[in-house]
């Protein structure tokens, strides 16, 4: 069998040099130390925390069209079979699959890596997540105690990237590796739509790895579409899916509704009243105007925001869904039932979101460069809080690593093209942006929803580190040499 590559050299399965054992393959009584040590702390904050439910689990509980099925389903199974104990199912649920999940990806990286150091700071990346939310957010929330999708895809989350270091890392075996990173990555999505970011990450590292295979262009030119179409298939499975669970649960094949109003009140928020001559249907202008008034009475637009990125995005965090709950929502769903006669409640929710959608293409170019300055401005705030806090202390330092990691990238793969902290912070850069990305462009970055990429950030920043100084020692004994 192969051996895996270490820097430059390859060490064959089994044969590891006795200075290499001594930095550390781990041992069978290690893993059971750490899985035990991952039982202790998440049951300890099983124990301590209790499972809990938030404004948005009653959603999932009514299988509210709003949510992606994964998670309505699983929670809804579990309630139905332990009744309210269901809910303390679902939070043991959550935690072991955390702790299980922190488990694969310490043994691999620990076995590849050779180094308990390596092991230690990728455990403290995978757990700082689970702690830095009931510490520092202001919410308190603890993730796998949460009754929110993010309890169980954030978990899951691990296990789909551990597939694809696995990818990156084990080019031999990629096509297994990335098939089982298609199947989490689509998992993922029937519980979050923003997983869908996960999805489309596949798709690119597999043609970037089939790019890298060494073939001629035109000998894998076949190779190269066949991601293509899988991406395809999964996003047309995905539909159905969802479609499907709709028209059961909720009497109309439908996707997940409610998205186009969301995204609305990223629009709404920068606008200005002079904004209505942009909307030439008389009947959206109507509509606009209502919904202004609301937004504006209520102080929620962005002219009534604080100065400073961090007062800002407080602001906005907190506005986004007013705007969304109180001016936009109210103000369509009574318009299709009372001026449309809309009387089917699915079918009011479906045309709500085509009003959304309607009025936003006619406002966007209008208010194009305020609402992309603020688009930006929220994907900076994205790209912090998967790195660090939102604090002014911290805003500027979280930016500017980011940059010292992209050039610690360039270097380590100009110096050796198979490095394999390089891949691994394309990866998480590729998701990390993706996902800010995407968020951006709906709703507010808040914690929660950025916590996915932040444990493999660092990881790649400590593999980075020591590829850097492996490769300064090599270069100070080879200059020694001469």
């Amino acid at each position: 069998m192969e051996g895996i590559r270490y820097g430059k050299r390859k060490i064959p399965d089994g044969k590891v040099s006795g200075k290499m054992k001594d930095k550390g393959e781990l041992k069978r009584g290690e893993k059971i130390v750490i899985l035990f040590f991952l039982g202790v702390l998440f049951g300890g904050l099983l124990w301590k925390g209790g499972v809990r439910d938030y404004p948005d689990t009653n959603s999932y509980l009514t299988m509210s069209p709003n949510r992606e099925p994964g998670y309505a389903l699983l929670l809804n199974a579990a309630v139905r079979i332990a009744g309210e104990k269901g809910f303390w199912v679902i939070g043991l649920l959550q935690n072991a699959l955390a702790a299980f999940s922190i488990y694969l990806i310490l043994c691999y990286v620990g076995n590849v890596m050779k180094s308990r150091r390596i092991c230690f700071l990728t455990a403290l990346c995978l757990i700082f997540p689970h702690i830095m939310t009931p510490l520092f957010a202001s919410s308190g929330l603890i993730l796998t105690n949460s009754l929110l999708s993010e309890g169980i895809t954030v978990p899951l989350y691990n296990i789909y990237f551990l597939f694809m270091m696995k990818a990156v890392w084990e080019k031999e075996r990629k096509e297994k590796h990335l098939l089982a990173a298609l199947a989490a990555a689509f998992i993922l999505t029937l519980f979050r739509g923003q997983m869908l970011v996960a999805l489309i990450a596949w798709a690119i590292m597999a043609i970037l790895l089939e790019c890298d295979s060494g073939r001629t262009f035109w000998k894998r030119w076949k190779k190269l579409l066949l991601p293509v179409g899988i991406f395809a298939v999964a996003l047309i499975l995905r539909t159905l899916c969802v479609g499907g669970y709709n028209l059961a649960v909720n009497g109309k094949f439908t996707g997940t509704t409610y998205g186009s109003v969301t995204i609305l009140s990223n629009v709404i928020y920068v606008t200005e009243k002079a904004d209505r001559e942009e909307i030439e249907d008389e009947n959206l202008r109507e509509l606009f105007e209502e919904i202004y008034e609301t937004a504006d009475e209520g102080e929620m637009l962005y002219r009534y925001a604080p100065e400073g990125m961090t007062e800002e995005a407080a602001f906005y965090s907190q506005m986004h869904d007013e705007i969304k709950d109180l001016a936009i929502y109210p103000c369509l769903l009574s318009y299709t039932e009372h001026v449309e006669g809309i009387e089917d409640y699915m079918e009011r929710l479906v045309r709500v979101d085509a009003l959304a959608s309607a009025m936003m293409r006619e406002l966007l170019p209008g208010c194009k460069r305020e609402w992309f300055l603020h688009y930006i401005r929220n994907l900076l705030v994205g790209l912090i809080r998967t790195a660090a806090f939102l604090h002014p202390f911290f805003n500027l330092p979280a930016l500017v690593g980011y940059v010292i990691l992209i050039l610690m990238g360039i270097y380590c793969y100009r110096r050796d093209r198979e490095s394999r902290a390089a891949g691994i912070l394309f990866l998480a850069l590729l998701l990390t942006i993706g996902n800010a990305a995407a968020v951006s462009l709906t709703i507010m970055c808040i914690s929660r929803y950025m916590v996915y990429n932040m444990p493999f950030i660092y990881l790649s920043a400590f593999l980075l580190l020591g590829e850097v100084k492996e490769n300064i020692r090599r270069d100070r004994n080879k200059g020694n040499q001469e």
